[in-house]
């Protein structure tokens, strides 16, 4: 009988642990989207004396999830945007395309590579040439902007995005807000907290009859 109790209360109060967990991821996931459904990052700011800041290449997989031969989860693409503004006067491009497309555009030409998500300058320059073809003169962008928002619907594939001054001068300085949509985000959220309670409830009865005394 005691070892009875004994694990009773240890798998109640592992599930108290991980109903709380749920509850509090839940919150969050419901918490986080604004009234259009778009999480936003903190502003951040990027610089570099180069001609692009390049991003990290984003590898991107939205095949459907399947469970018991049911999908699960599936989108075809999710909503970012990037909204942008110059810090030294010069007009700016952001622009997304595949990996292959700005390597080969950006080949022998001075970058930065940086994480485009964190506020600091550049960290890894790659010497090259001081100017390049304006990228506004490129037609293998599958999204872009000069106007200060870049809305672009992520999909499968190896993105790379790249910032540059409008005319391929060096020298680049853009402040970036970054958002997107996760689909079903709230949906889950909502799924987590109900699972939570419920996960909360149950544990509680089980430590209670575990530590019970008869």
């Amino acid at each position: 009988m005691r070892i009875g109790k004994l694990i009773s209360a240890i798998v109640g109060g592992m599930m108290i642990l991980a109903g709380f967990g749920m509850v509090v991821g839940g919150a969050v996931a419901v918490a986080l989207p604004d009234d259009e459904g778009w999480i936003e990052s903190p502003r951040f700011r990027v610089s570099s004396d180069a001609v692009a800041l390049v991003g990290e290449d984003i590898d991107v997989d939205l095949d459907p999830e399947f469970i018991g031969g049911r999908t699960l989860v599936s989108w075809e693409a999710i909503p970012a945007r990037l909204e942008f503004d110059s810090r030294n006067n010069k007009d700016v491009f952001i622009g997304v395309a595949s990996q292959a497309d700005v390597d080969q555009y950006l080949e022998g030409v001075s970058i930065d590579r940086v994480d485009l998500f964190k506020d600091h300058g550049g960290r890894g320059i790659v010497l090259g040439t001081a100017d390049v073809v304006s990228p506004t003169d490129q037609d293998f962008w599958v999204a872009s902007s000069t106007t200060g928002m870049l809305d672009w619907d992520v999909a499968d594939g190896e993105w790379t995005i790249a910032v540059l001054n409008t005319d391929g001068s060096p020298g680049v300085d853009v402040a970036v807000t970054a958002a997107a949509k996760v689909p079903f985000l709230r949906g889950i959220g909502v799924g987590l907290i109900i699972f939570g309670i419920a996960g909360l409830a149950i544990g509680a009865t089980l430590v209670y009859f575990g530590v019970r005394q008869v």
